[in-house]
């Protein structure tokens, strides 16, 4: 327990001084990195805890986008406001689809996530004069943080925006944990463990089901806003099904079930992606193998792995 303290104090303290020592281009890539990891560890609520593996999880992501956008560009709103909106429709729209899409189970849940996420792929790419249709939206502002008596924090800057971004992951990751670590997550492992049993125990599983749904959704809504706000761009393609499979691959290749996973898969995968693929353009090769590697050898991911080593 004491070693786990000090490697997380380093981790933050690594975390924090990033921006002192990074230059420009790493450091926007470790905010990408702060993001898709709250955006991984949402989905890990979902797959790790109960069970529910999504093939539209980008649905929320790519919604949050999308909200934050007309709210800037068309309503003159500012961030902290935009991102409310953000995480209140993405959370809305999950509860409404989960609770239609937990009346299946297994391949059939996941079918259901994917259909809803396509048919909101399908509403951007078609509504074109509110979502851009196939360019997207361009130019988001990135307006600034409004705090109320305390003032307001420009975020322009990419120092000023990586610590949002930072401070959005570590909140939605120990909102997480707490959640995993209450009776709440019990009970999301034990529908996972044996939904059969849970409900012979008097559980009201659908609605635990739908809970996690909906968390997950608003955390995925906050990931896709900020990022939607760090590039000033938001596109169909943040909600299609490519974009659930890579967070899907991020989770398994990190580890399910264990929060810090997701992060280190969000880390190794946006390395392979932004980093890799300047070297090669065969960077999915290494990724399909290394993603194979852990499906065959390794099914409980790197952190789970390095766990049991370490156990």
């Amino acid at each position: 327990m004491r070693s786990a303290r000090l490697a997380a104090g380093a981790a933050a303290a690594l975390f924090l001084a990033a921006p002192l020592v990074l230059p420009p281009y790493p450091l926007g890539l470790l905010l990408e990195t702060c993001l898709f990891a709250l955006f991984a560890m949402s989905l890990d609520l979902l797959v790790g805890w109960a069970g529910l593996v999504s093939l539209g999880h980008a649905a929320a992501f790519g919604l949050g986008g999308y909200t934050l956008a007309l709210l800037t560009l068309h309503g003159g709103v500012s961030l902290l406001p935009a991102l409310a909106g953000a995480l209140l429709l993405a959370a809305a729209w999950a509860a409404l689809t989960g609770a239609l899409c937990v009346r299946g189970r297994g391949v059939g849940f996941l079918m259901l996530t994917l259909a809803f996420a396509q048919l909101l792929h399908t509403v951007a790419y078609k509504w074109t004069s509110v979502t851009g249709g196939s360019n997207g939206l361009a130019g988001i502002p990135r307006p600034p943080l409004a705090l109320g008596p305390l003032g307001t924090l420009p975020v322009q800057g990419e120092t000023a925006f990586y610590f949002v971004a930072l401070t959005a992951a570590a909140a939605g990751g120990l909102l997480l944990h707490r959640v995993g670590r209450s009776p709440v997550g019990h009970i999301l492992q034990g529908i996972r463990v044996n939904e059969a049993r849970m409900r012979a125990l008097g559980y009201p599983v659908v609605r635990y089901k739908v809970a996690a749904l909906t968390l997950a959704g608003a955390l995925a809504a906050l990931a896709g806003a900020l990022h939607a706000a760090y590039t000033g761009y938001v596109s169909p393609e943040s909600l299609d099904w490519v974009s659930s499979g890579e967070v899907l691959i991020m989770v398994l290749l990190g580890g399910t079930g264990t929060l810090l996973g997701p992060v280190v898969g969000a880390g190794i995968f946006l390395f392979l992606r932004e980093v890799v693929s300047t070297l090669t353009e065969h960077w999915m090769l290494y990724l399909g193998v290394l993603f194979m590697a852990c499906v065959l050898l390794f099914p409980q991911g790197v952190v789970g792995v390095l766990r049991g080593r370490r156990a």
